[in-house]
């Protein structure tokens, strides 16, 4: 009887001891810390920048950063899990070079912007729209002529969002993922930095709860169809581990024409611009220049 007792203390604080890691873990993956770069706005001196403050989804606060361009055109960028728009300045630069405008803005709980929790796209996407919102209201800007390029999570929710609004009228995905479940599977450790078994699952329930979304209903590969006609421009490195190939794979069977897969080889995650320079500049600048008709724009 006593070591029976014993067994069932042990398993209790076991189990308490893993909620617990569970519930430290599902905080981080909500509130990633701050990122580090290499560059910041002031690097960029070329760029005309002019602060923006936009409501979100549910009201939650956008900081975002206007950067007119010589034709009405504009592109909006955005950025990374885990990151802020900082990390697409340099996206801005060439984009600016090539005569659009450019939109970037911080994502919920990142940067300078509002919320609580980022939540993989569960809400993002919807903020994505609302700054829409804002482009397609602002003098200057041709509501007919807005793209988005995302990043990473930046990608994923731009798929989401142009699945949403047909006001974004071509799409850059580079290295989004196609579903967040297998994501999650895939870059728990590199994100999180637990073992997948047995906190994955527990994370995520966990986050969910926390957050009050459902991160398992966040599928782009379940709308990217949507998109078309629409042109669809899918970039991922064949040496991503965090968000293996295959989703981008997932991603292009499931979208309609015209759509374009570019596999930049033995690349990592999120590292194709700076591994292909200006190869990957020309081929996102005269995709958007085709798709949004800048000729005509001038």
């Amino acid at each position: 009887m006593l070591l029976v007792l014993i067994l069932a203390i042990v398993l209790v604080l076991a189990l308490a001891a893993v909620l617990a890691v569970g519930w430290s873990a599902a905080r981080q993956a909500l509130m990633p810390g701050p990122p580090h770069y290499g560059w910041s706005l002031a690097d960029f001196p070329s760029l005309p920048c002019e602060p923006v403050r936009l409501p979100g989804a549910g009201g939650v606060e956008l900081a975002g950063r206007f950067f007119p361009g010589a034709w009405p055109a504009t592109i909006v960028l955005s950025h990374g899990y885990g990151d802020t728009q900082d990390q697409m300045l340099p996206w801005a630069a060439f984009l600016h070079r090539a005569g659009f405008s450019v939109f970037s803005y911080d994502m919920r709980h990142r940067g300078q912007s509002g919320g609580r929790h980022v939540t993989l796209g569960a809400l993002e996407q919807h903020d994505l729209v609302a700054v829409i919102d804002y482009l397609a209201a602002r003098p200057g800007v041709d509501p007919a002529r807005i793209g988005a390029l995302g990043v990473s999570l930046g990608g994923s929710t731009t798929i989401l969002a142009a699945a949403r609004d047909a006001r974004i009228r071509a799409v850059v995905d580079d290295c989004g993922f196609s579903d967040a479940p297998s994501v999650i599977a895939s870059s728990f450790e590199h994100f999180v930095h637990l073992p997948r078994f047995p906190f994955a699952l527990l994370t995520v329930r966990l986050a969910e709860w926390r957050a009050g979304t459902t991160v398992h209903s966040v599928r782009p590969v379940d709308v990217v169809g949507r998109l078309s006609p629409r042109p669809l421009l899918i970039i991922h490195g064949t040496a991503d581990i965090h968000v293996p190939p295959e989703h981008s794979d997932a991603l292009f069977a499931a979208a309609g024409e015209p759509k374009e897969l570019w596999w930049v080889p033995d690349v990592a995650h999120a590292e194709a611009r700076q591994a292909t320079g200006a190869a990957y500049e020309r081929r996102v600048v005269e995709f958007f220049a085709r798709a949004l008709a800048l000729d005509s724009a001038r």
